[in-house]
């Protein structure tokens, strides 16, 4: 019994004496960053389509040491004519990601970024076989295909 429970202690103290790091994902409802805001408001000044919220839903990893950001999605009530809507706005607040499913069945996704002074955008539809790839720079449609 003696060397059992001798080795149990030894296995135990090897294990908790080495370095291990911990990892958290915190979730929090905040209000909006000035940086985040001016961002969103850029983007809705030339695609109307991607809403304007005053609070984000922030996803950290956290060390117990440092809590490091991970992604923001806006807080918003889902608008009448979609049945899901989400926009994730990049830790570096250059870049947003938007994703909406319209009630008649389409799915909208797609990216604006933010390039030299210029808002660009990247929108895919798909409904069905029917699929429309566009691209725009500062709201100005620059290519369109269907497929």
């Amino acid at each position: 019994m003696k060397k059992i429970t001798l080795l149990f202690f030894m296995i135990s103290l090897s294990v908790f004496s080495q370095e291990t790091k911990i990892k958290a994902y915190l979730e929090k409802t905040e209000t909006i960053s000035f940086d985040q805001y001016d961002l969103i408001k850029k983007v809705n000044q030339f695609y109307p389509d991607i809403l304007v919220s005053k609070q984000v839903k922030n996803t950290f990893k956290n060390d117990l040491k440092t809590n490091e950001l991970i992604e923001s999605y806006l807080v918003l009530p889902t608008p009448t004519d979609c049945s899901d809507y989400s926009v994730l706005i990049y830790p570096d607040n250059s870049a947003v990601d938007y994703s909406y499913q319209l009630k008649d069945k389409a799915y909208v996704f797609g990216n604006v970024r933010l390039f030299n002074g210029s808002v660009y955008r990247t929108y895919f539809s798909a409904e069905g076989n029917k699929r429309i790839s566009r691209y725009y720079i500062d709201g100005k449609l620059i290519n369109e295909q269907k497929n």
